[in-house]
């Protein structure tokens, strides 16, 4: 499995006014909304999310919304990582659903200083977007066994070709793709570099990775009500 970015958006940057009751002034609220991804078509890089393989993934990227995790962070630009910087996010995404043939999205720009730099660039009329994180494996141009990572924000260049080509901290991404990492899921669900798993490891198909994740959280809530 490879680390996947895929720009396939059409998200709108909405600006809200309102007043801040603690100083009396009125502040905006970013949010970026509209479609994060298209669900059964090829993209730009030649590739194909298929329909079932998006409802599983939106299915369980509710989870996070549940439980707080940090992957409803958005980071600027990829990172050649599969975990979420929290340090490093921006935004923070609050709905994520499917709607007739996309993942329909919604996020709000944080208050930090890397996220008040995005605001400054927005408000002198640049143009950013939306672009998915996951690792996963292709095969005639269809994705399989795919794992939602996150989205990030990143920038609209006019050359779409050169976010998607080039070297990213140090390596190698080709269409999207980063060709020097591979990475596997283990048996609780969670990505792991190939290169750290040694034995303890196999390769699952998607199946027993949602038996996994799925085993996971049953227990986390289990634990929970004893709380």
């Amino acid at each position: 499995m490879k680390i996947f970015y895929d720009t396939d958006s059409n998200a709108e940057i909405l600006i809200e006014e309102f007043v801040n009751e603690s100083t009396g002034k009125t502040d905006k609220k970013y949010k970026i909304k509209g479609i994060y991804s298209t669900i059964g078509e090829k993209n730009r890089n030649g590739r194909i999310y298929p329909r079932e393989l998006w409802e599983s993934e939106i299915s369980n990227y509710q989870r996070n919304f549940e439980s707080g995790s940090i992957n409803t962070l958005m980071e600027y630009e990829h990172p050649a990582r599969t975990e979420v910087d929290p340090m490093e996010a921006v935004a923070k995404i609050t709905s994520l659903n499917i709607k007739d043939r996309y993942v329909m999205g919604e996020a709000v720009l944080l208050d930090n200083p890397k996220a008040n730099q995005l605001k400054t660039l927005i408000d002198n009329g640049i143009k950013i977007s939306v672009s998915s994180r996951g690792v996963g494996s292709v095969k005639n141009g269809v994705v399989e066994n795919f794992k939602l990572v996150t989205y990030d924000v990143v920038a609209s260049p006019s050359d779409y070709n050169a976010s998607m080509n080039g070297l990213v901290e140090s390596y190698q991404l080709n269409e999207g793709i980063i060709e020097d990492l591979s990475f596997t899921i283990n048996e609780h669900g969670v990505i792991v570099p190939l290169q750290e798993c040694k034995n303890e490891c196999s390769l699952f198909n998607k199946d027993e990775i949602d038996s996994a994740i799925n085993k996971k959280f049953k227990e986390l809530i289990e634990n929970f009500k004893k709380l």
